[in-house]
Parts: structure tokens; C-alpha cells; sequence
């Protein structure tokens, strides 16, 4: 089958484009008439996507003519950023070159640039007109744009749904647990299809078997999905009992401190997801549960959708339970308790409520078509609408099974605005059962350029994604502000589905005919090898990459890399600082012992994280204050701060900031910084000589701030000026939380 194009991303693409033709870089770069008609083209050709989208199943010309489109797209995209990069470098260089006296050398060096810059102009120009011309001759119809979703009206926390129709399977199912008093271990196995719910039902028994009728002391949950490793397993049972031990990767020194832990206590294990269907490694695990504690009473609960794997696992059949489909009746609660959430109404209108009712009957007793779907028709509380979801093909082939879940999984998705199309897809280049972080995925999509510069816009595209079920199992913090979330495994394979052709992870590998259109991929030691598949320069077409566990190949032409997340790395390469592009750059928690100085060079960063990194020992802490577009910096070592943070006017994130003339300077450096949401936490405190001098913080005036952490060293000698200084540090009535430490 010929490769589908995505019009949607291409579109996203366009809208990127669009928003680099700015007034300051037309006049910086004398290209005012060159981008004019780029944006003139651009505005035709993103009139038309929408027919060529269904088009292109029918004509290979339209199928081409899209594919070289796409090609195009990216590639203006690059050309545009590199005006907005050039600028800002020139700006930096300008004060430096003035403090030096080589303006000349400056002058030249521009005129030679600004050349080069409007050869390529003026290629992508004419790359357009052809396309567009093209497009004319094909006579593709501009049509009217979808209407747009109603973000506003979304609520940035709802809280999870109360679960339709488990109650009688939680009460057989903890029944069926509460035998296992008289056996070392009992494993009871929840067998159904995508999509039913199991995941939600063992979280259903675990309440209640916990802390309602306290038949075991202790729940630990490990999410195995396709890697059932034992050792891995009882690594994460480990460190959840014991939060110091994370990271303890050796199966002996597992097996003596798990004992220790379990000393005692009756647990009940989860195992959620389980695939394997090798009954040698499942015996492997078993002995060891049973080796670990030999005390009567404890019990496994397993996820699964085959029954060869259940057959495995279980105690005996009579401890299998079979999960079955809800009712019509139950289904419809669900969609209609959906749709009325979306559209902010109280009721459904009547002549809505019986094709309602025959839609709900094609869900086929699945809990999570029946929520996308009650989320799509809320968004179109229209008859019309509604008879033609009723009426689509999709719905009418309904037959219980996963294909068909995964085909109104695929309906729900048709019906959301182009943006979240884009957005979602994004989300396939993370493995499955990730716990994907709420502010990291917003900031990577802010990369990408799939959200613009206001950080706002991302949150409630996050939300939307929510509400409509495509994300699940939100972790919230205690002012129930989301903290991460993860996707269903078929919604998962419906973004990787769709995004095949440019996403490369663990999961389709070897499913990507050619590589060389890779914008993203996730590379881990087990598959080290992908990269070097690549052609030569096929990774300058690479947006996102994330590697885990190997050291960055420098050999790699990464030119148009946007966000780059590095794991269990050595070393960072200077040759980073090329990465022109680049918004997002993440080493937390790697072994770095240095932050090569190059960084200082990338203009356009956005994100810059390097949390728990215990061996790094240099950073360029007087040049990171030239990255003009920083939005967060995020470290957590008082020898990492960096100098003359307040000239970093953008920043909406300083995880620390250190008092003192060797570190961060005077408080006043945060005056300004207006912009600062999240928490903060400032320390040395005892630099601060009074009140007045605390005040120039202005943390008054900082709205978006969450928390505050102050703190003064440790060893100091006592102050009476303490309280002086806090007086000084009032922050604004927004404030959540503040705390203090003082060392005398």
C-alpha cells in the first residue's frame, strides 16, 4: 500500500512557516517583497490540503505532488528559523564585536550572509510557485477549514470519570483474592481485549482489597508490557518499596533486600500488560516471588489480552476471570455523561438521545470507544452530525473485537482539529506505558513548532487530548494540577500508525521503509544499530531524537535537530552547539562532567534541563545568559548557576537561583523576570544584606510563581536580619506554597 500522507502535519508545518515571516526579520534581512510572496503562496496551497487529503487515495499524482510538498515545507521551515537564528546571533555578536571595535569585520561577514540567506529565499519561493501552480493545474478546490475546538471551554483538571458498570467484576475478583490466605501465591489472571478497561479494573481492586477490607498490607504495581524481564520486575518492586534502592540492577543484591522489605507483610503484586507467553520465564519469576516471602497469604494480579498468557500465569482455572464488554445501556451512560462534559450542556436534546442510544449499541461493550466517541459527539451536538457518525462504515463493521476499537479510535481522531492531529501523532515517538510528562510534552511540542510561543495554548491542547481519552491515567499533584499521563495501548498504535513513515521507536523499527524520512525517533542500546542505518546525511532531516543509553555520535549531520533528549550518556560533544535549531535539550540525570561551552551559541533554545547530574563539573556559567529565547532552565546544584540570569528576559522557569557574586550575583537579578511560573527555590540567602535590598527581587510581582523555597547555608553564622529579608520577599497572593530553612 503506498504510503499515506499526512495533510495535517504538512499543515502544521505551513502554519510554522508562516509565523517565522515577522516584520523584524523582513526588515532585518531586506526581504520584504521574497517573503511576502512566500506567505501568498503559503496561504493558497494550505487552502487546498483539505481536498488533497481526499484526493490522495485515489490519484497518485495528488500523492505525489503532496509527498513533494511536505519536502518543501520542512525545508522552508529550516530556511526560516535560520533567519530567526542569524538575527538573534547577530544581535549578540554586535555587543560583542562594539566592546571589541571589529564592527568592519562584522559588516562583511553580514553582506556575505545575507546573500547566502536570500539564495535560499528565493529557492523556496520558486519550490512554491511550482507547487501551487501545480496544484491549480490538478484543479484542487480550496475549501472551507474544519471549525475549530472550543479550547476555552475545557477545564485544565478534570477529574477521572466515576467507572461505569464494574461493580459485580471487583467483588468476584476480590473473592477470588481473598482465597489465597491458605497459599504461599495465588495469581489471578483478568484476560479481555484493548480497551475494556482491565488496567482500570485492577486499579478498581486494589482500592478495595487495600483500603477497604485490608486483605493485604502492601500494593506494588509494574507495568511489563512487551519486556518481561524478572529481574527488571523485581528491580521496580523493590524500589517501590524502598524509594533509595531505584536503580539497583544486580538480581542478587534484589533477592536480599526484597526479603527484608516484605519481612512480615502479605503483598499484593500487579502485573499489568503482560504479553509473554514463555511459561520458563514466568516460572523464573514465580520461584523467585516464592523465594522472597514464604508467608501464606499473597497474591498476583495479572493484565492481559491473550489467553495463552493467562493459561500461564493463573493458580488453576477457577482463578482466570474473563472480563466481558459493558451493556448498550452502560455504554450510553458514558458517551452521554462525554458529550454533555464537551458541549456544556445539562441535558441531551431528544431528538439527539435515540440516535444516541443506536450508536452506543456499536461500541461494542467497550468502555473506551464508548469515551471517545461521547467526546466527539459533544463537539457536534447536531442531528445531521450525529446521524453521520451513526451512519459512518466504521461503526456499522462493528464485530467486539480490537480492529474495530482501533477504527472508532481512528473516527474520534478524523474529527479533531488539524493542530491536535499534529500534536497527538507527536506523542507516538514515546514508548509504550511511558509516564509522559505533562510540562515536558508541552515544551517538546513548542519545539517542534507544533505550538506556538505561548505555553498557555500547549496546556489546553494537552487537555483537549485528555477530555477526549487519547491520554489516560493522569497523575495529579495535590492541587490537582496534572503531572504526567500515559496512553492506551491501542491509541498508542493508532498515533504510530499514523505516523509510521516519519516516527522511529523501539515498536516499529523494522516497519519504516525508508528511513532517510525519519523526523523523529527514540533509540535505546538494544536497537544502537538504527542509527547507523541511516544513509549519509540522513539524520539532517532528524527534529527529535531521543537516545538512551549510548554516547551521541558526532558523525551524525543532525542539522535540523529542534529537540534532542540524551540518557546514561558520558560525554556531550561540543558539536552540539551547531545544533542551530535546536529549542529543546534535555542531560538530566546522566554523567556528564561537562556543559561544553558551545551551548552558548544556541540562539534559538528554548528548554535547557540538566537535573542530577552529580558528576558535572563544568558549565559555562558567565555565557549561558546569551541564550536570548530560554524559557526554562532547570538544574538543581548551586554550582551550576549560571550569571546575569536577568537578562534572560523570556524566562518562565529558574528551578534555583543562588545568592552571591561568585554564583548567580545579586538577588536583583530576578527583578525583572516577571515571567517566572512554577517553583523556585533561591538560597544563600545570607547575601542578601536587608529588607530593601531583598525588595529589588520583586517577587511581588512575580503572578505565575507556584512555590518558593528559601534557604540560608548551612555553617553560617546566626543573623538578625533574617526576618528582614523574608519581609523583603513577600511574594504575590498567588503563591500555593512557601517554605523556609534557616541554619544557624
Amino acid at each position: 500500500m503506498a504510503e499515506m500522507i499526512l495533510s495535517f502535519g504538512i499543515d502544521a508545518t505551513l502554519s510554522t512557516v508562516a509565523s517565522l515571516i515577522t516584520d523584524e526579520v523582513s526588515r532585518a534581512w531586506n526581504l520584504k517583497n521574497d517573503l511576502k510572496g512566500l506567505q501568498e503562496s503559503l496561504t493558497m496551497i494550505r487552502g487546498v490540503l483539505q481536498d488533497v487529503e481526499e484526493q490522495q487515495t485515489r490519484k497518485e499524482h495528488v500523492r505525489l505532488w503532496l509527498k513533494k510538498l511536505r519536502e518543501v515545507a520542512y525545508e522552508a521551515e529550516d530556511v526560516l528559523d535560520e533567519l530567526v537564528y542569524e538575527n538573534l546571533r547577530r544581535k549578540v555578536e554586535m555587543q560583542r564585536q562594539v566592546q571589541s571595535g571589529t564592527e568592519g569585520t562584522h559588516c562583511v561577514k553580514m553582506a556575505a550572509l545575507h546573500f547566502k540567506m536570500a539564495h535560499k529565499v528565493k529557492n523556496i519561493n520558486e519550490s512554491l510557485n511550482k507547487i501551487k501552480n501545480d496544484a491549480m493545474g490538478f484543479g484542487l478546490q480550496i475549501i472551507s477549514r474544519q471549525p475549530q475546538m472550543d479550547l476555552d471551554r475545557l477545564t485544565n483538571s478534570v477529574l477521572d470519570n466515576p467507572v461505569v458498570g464494574r461493580e459485580a467484576d471487583v467483588s468476584k475478583i476480590v473473592n477470588l483474592l481473598s482465597h489465597s490466605c491458605d497459599q504461599v501465591l495465588t495469581v489471578v489472571p483478568i484476560v479481555g481485549m484493548g480497551g475494556l478497561g482491565k488496567t482500570t479494573l485492577a486499579k478498581l481492586v486494589c482500592q478495595e482489597v487495600i483500603e477497604e477490607q485490608r486483605l493485604f498490607d502492601l500494593k506494588i504495581w509494574v507495568c511489563v508490557s512487551d519486556h518481561f524481564d524478572y529481574g527488571r520486575i523485581l528491580g521496580e518492586m523493590l524500589q517501590t518499596l524502598d524509594g533509595h534502592m531505584g536503580g539497583v540492577t544486580n538480581i542478587d543484591a534484589i533477592l536480599i533486600h526484597l526479603p527484608k522489605a516484605l519481612e512480615g507483610k502479605k503483598f499484593l503484586l500487579v502485573l499489568d500488560d503482560v504479553w509473554n507467553n514463555e511459561y520458563e520465564r514466568w516460572n523464573e519469576l514465580k520461584t523467585c516471588l516464592t523465594r522472597i516471602s514464604r508467608n501464606n497469604g499473597n497474591a498476583v494480579l495479572v493484565t492481559t489480552r491473550t489467553e495463552e498468557v493467562a493459561s500461564i500465569v493463573e493458580t488453576s482455572t477457577h482463578y482466570r476471570y474473563k472480563l466481558g464488554g459493558l451493556s448498550h445501556d452502560e455504554c450510553w451512560s458514558i458517551m452521554k455523561e462525554r458529550a454533555l462534559i464537551q458541549s456544556g450542556r445539562t441535558s441531551i436534546p431528544t431528538d439527539l438521545e435515540g440516535i444516541g442510544r443506536e450508536i452506543a449499541k456499536k461500541c461494542g461493550g467497550v468502555p473506551l470507544a464508548a469515551k471517545v466517541l461521547g467526546w466527539t459527539m459533544g463537539s457536534k451536538m447536531d442531528k445531521e452530525e450525529w446521524l453521520s457518525i451513526g451512519n459512518n462504515n466504521v461503526l456499522n463493521a462493528s464485530d467486539g473485537k480490537n480492529d474495530n476499537v482501533e477504527s472508532i479510535l481512528k473516527l474520534s481522531f478524523d474529527h479533531l482539529p488539524s493542530y491536535l492531529k499534529s500534536c497527538f501523532t507527536y506523542c507516538s515517538v514515546f514508548p509504550k506505558d511511558t509516564e509522559i510528562g505533562k510540562e515536558q510534552l508541552i515544551r517538546l511540542w513548542m519545539a517542534e513548532g507544533l505550538v506556538g510561543c505561548n505555553e498557555d495554548e500547549g496546556n489546553k491542547y494537552f487537555n483537549a487530548l485528555l477530555q477526549n481519552s487519547f491520554f489516560q491515567d493522569a497523575e495529579r499533584d495535590k492541587y490537582e494540577n496534572v503531572r504526567w499521563c500515559k496512553m492506551h495501548d491501542l491509541v498508542h498504535d493508532l498515533a504510530l500508525s499514523l505516523s509510521n513513515s516519519e516516527t522511529l521507536t523501539l515498536e516499529n523499527c523494522s516497519a519504516a521503509d525508508d528511513i532517510s524520512c525519519i523526523r523523529r525517533a527514540h533509540v535505546d542500546r538494544r536497537k544502537a544499530s538504527i542509527l547507523a542505518a541511516f544513509p549519509t546525511g540522513g539524520c539532517k532531516k532528524l527534529r527529535s531524537l531521543f537516545i538512551d543509553g549510548f554516547e551521541l555520535d558526532n558523525s551524525r549531520k543532525l542539522k535540523s535537530l529542534r529537540a534532542l533528549l540524551l540518557y546514561g550518556i558520558k560525554n556531550l560533544p561540543s558539536s552540539v552547539g551547531k545544533l542551530k535549531h535546536l529549542r529543546f535539550l534535555d542531560v538530566s540525570w546522566t554523567d556528564i562532567e561537562v556543559l561544553p561551552e558551545s551551548i552558548a551559541q544556541l540562539y534559538n533554545l528554548q528548554t535547557l534541563r540538566f537535573l542530577c547530574c552529580e558528576s558535572l563539573k563544568e558549565v559555562p556559567r558567565n555565557k549561558i545568559c546569551n541564550l536570548m529565547s530560554l524559557s526554562h532552565i532547570e538544574f538543581d546544584n548551586d554550582d551550576h548557576m549560571a550569571s546575569k540570569v536577568g537578562q534572560l528576559t523570556c524566562l518562565q522557569t529558574l528551578s534555583l537561583f543562588v545568592v552571591g557574586p561568585d554564583r548567580g550575583g545579586s538577588i536583583q537579578e530576578l527583578e525583572c523576570l516577571n515571567q517566572l511560573g512554577g517553583k523556585l527555590k533561591i538560597t544563600h540567602l545570607e547575601e542578601v544584606r536587608d529588607k530593601e535590598e531583598a525588595k529589588k527581587s520583586n517577587l511581588k510581582g512575580k503572578k505565575k510563581l507556584k512555590a518558593l523555597k528559601f534557604e540560608w547555608s548551612h555553617g553560617r553564622e546566626s543573623n538578625s536580619n533574617d526576618e528582614q529579608v523574608l519581609e523583603g520577599l513577600e511574594p504575590h497572593p498567588n503563591i500555593e506554597s512557601k517554605g523556609r530553612k534557616l541554619h544557624g
